[in-house]
């Protein structure tokens, strides 16, 4: 793709230009698809198959993994939506992945999308599943790419109606090697269920922005780990981990042990420990 990218840039007409980034990005998607070949090829021109599957392309013959993408596609769209509201009403689909993950870049900050809701919610996954994600939302129509050269993405009527009814999702599992999936804890850091730590993260800093403080006056990322890696199930728990006093515990307490149950509730409990 990149290459292909650097050969549109070549182009000498404009529209040509857009024609060749709207060929690429539908030749991605197609990729991508977990959809039968032929099934996709006919709808390209029109045409509509009675069976859904041709029995004989790659994606008949070895199916691809797909799963549950509810809480991902939420959280993209939302992403999506509150850069939407801010002073810089759209930007490209990398920029909305920069600030899924948490990105502290100069960009980031200058337009105050670091101070976004959604600002470091997706940190628990890498880069290319949230780009994966994102081109997946393009192909479904709940996004859609504006033309140009920097061409930026905004939502769709369909995109606004999947995440103001919160409807389920279904998503092709992106081709990542198991351990990129899930984050390593840096030195001296606890090893705990990284992806229950990232969701606990998001917490704190609801708490902070709706008190307007700093997160760390929550708590700490060492007591966040902490929870990540016992799982408290009551506030008698809860308390016995260091750097949660009575008063915290009454404050915050409770919405930090909802959203531990909420996570063990869910399938793939401790899927995201490390070490364990």
């Amino acid at each position: 793709a990149v290459k292909q990218r650097q050969f549109i840039e070549e182009i000498s007409s404009a529209r040509e230009q857009e024609v060749a980034r709207a060929q690429l990005r539908q030749m991605i998607a197609y990729a991508e698809s977990g959809e039968c070949r032929r099934t996709s090829l006919l709808a390209y021109f029109g045409e509509n198959r009675e069976e859904p599957q041709c029995d004989a392309c790659d994606n008949c013959l070895e199916p691809r993994d797909t799963f549950d993408g509810t809480i991902e596609t939420l959280k993209f769209l939302s992403c999506v939506y509150r850069v939407g509201q801010s002073r810089v009403a759209r930007t490209g689909l990398n920029h909305i992945v920069d600030i899924l993950l948490g990105s502290q870049a100069e960009k980031i900050r200058s337009w105050g999308h670091d101070a976004l809701s959604t600002h470091g919610i997706g940190a628990d996954l890498p880069r290319g599943h949230w780009q994966a994600v994102g081109r997946q939302l393009i192909a479904k129509g709940f996004l859609e790419m504006a033309p140009g050269k920097f061409s930026t993405v905004g939502l769709t009527e369909e995109g606004r109606a999947v995440l103001r009814e919160r409807r389920p999702v279904t998503l092709v599992r992106p081709l990542l090697t198991s351990e990129a999936l899930v984050r390593k804890p840096k030195a001296g850091e606890i090893e705990c269920d990284e992806i229950l730590f990232e969701r606990l993260r998001g917490v704190r800093k609801r708490l902070a922005d709706a008190i307007g403080k700093p997160a760390y006056i929550i708590f700490g990322d060492v007591t966040l780990r902490e929870m990540a890696r016992v799982y408290p199930e009551n506030e008698d728990e809860l308390g016995r981990i260091p750097g949660v006093g009575e008063r915290k515990l009454a404050e915050y307490g409770p919405a930090f042990l909802e959203e531990i149950r909420a996570y063990r509730a869910g399938p793939g409990i401790g899927s995201g420990r490390v070490g364990g």
